[in-house]
């Protein structure tokens, strides 16, 4: 692969190493000392990388616990990001080495999350206007996109900067403390919305590839973990249980919009539920 610098920026040094990993809309490759090179891939939306760069420099300039990016590059017709490289295990296998140390964990997880949603989100795109294309791209029945519609317009707006993603596996625990990946979804926004979008990624999100056996397990862990997670938030940032649970049918609208069929007909059931209630 031939990396070249965008906007005649002068380039680090160094080529795309090994893999490290594999997502959804990039791959993660080590690129020299001390740093990695995330390359959208090629079947994403124009517009991605320079999207998440643009939120990537805001979220540094907020000095929020989080990798530097470095620079912006052009891989053989792949955008690509370089950041600094966060050394250590996910907060998620961290539990799954200690899983009695899950409420401590959970805690540690709450304060960051709470600590990140006091940051301005200014200059980041509008939380409520991306739900809102989920909903219309979701394929909902009529019967639920007229009344999820009007409950995300009901909603308040927010100044806050959000991830957007917030789960363990996207905490990184490092020497250094804990830092926090993947900001491709970060917004502005009402920080209750994005809590409710973390305990629905703590309790009901799919868990691929796992067994029967192993999903029972996790379940119980995962529980664990959401308890102590909210308690701990609601107590620190001061903001109402009643507000988060608003956002819940309006998120699990928005899921649908990921196109994960395992999840669709369960979510769908939540979702009908959530609007009765």
């Amino acid at each position: 692969m031939t990396a070249q610098p965008t906007s005649g920026a002068d380039s680090l040094s160094g080529e795309p190493g090994q893999l490290i990993a594999r997502g959804r809309t990039a791959d993660v490759f080590a690129f020299g000392e001390g740093r990695v090179l995330k390359l959208i891939r090629p079947d994403m939306p124009t517009g991605l990388g320079d999207h998440e760069a643009r939120a990537a420099r805001i979220v540094d300039a907020a000095a929020l616990p989080a990798p530097r990016l470095l620079e912006t590059l052009m891989v053989d017709g792949r955008f690509g990001l370089v950041y600094e490289r966060i050394q250590g295990p996910s907060m998620f296998a961290e539990i799954g080495r200690r899983p009695l140390g899950t409420p401590r964990q959970a805690r540690a997880f709450a304060r960051l999350h709470a600590d990140m949603h006091s940051a301005a989100g200014n200059g980041l795109p509008d939380l409520k206007a991306s739900l809102l294309r989920a909903i219309e791209a979701a394929g909902l029945p009529p019967s639920l996109a007229a009344p999820v519609r009007e409950r995300l317009k009901a909603l308040p707006d927010g100044t806050a900067m959000l991830h957007g993603d917030m789960h363990p596996g996207n905490v990184i625990m490092s020497d250094a403390g804990p830092k926090v990946i993947d900001w491709m979804t970060v917004s502005r926004g009402d920080p209750a919305a994005d809590v409710a979008r973390s305990m629905f990624l703590l309790l009901e999100s799919d868990i691929p590839g796992a067994s029967g056996p192993q999903r029972a397990v996790m379940s119980v862990i995962r529980r664990w973990f959401a308890r102590s997670y909210f308690a701990e938030y609601v107590r620190r940032s001061g903001v109402e249980r009643g507000r988060i649970r608003a956002w819940r049918p309006v998120i699990l609208a928005a899921r649908l919009a990921e196109g994960i069929e395992q999840e669709r007909k369960a979510t769908l059931a939540r979702l009908e539920r959530a609007l009765a209630s």
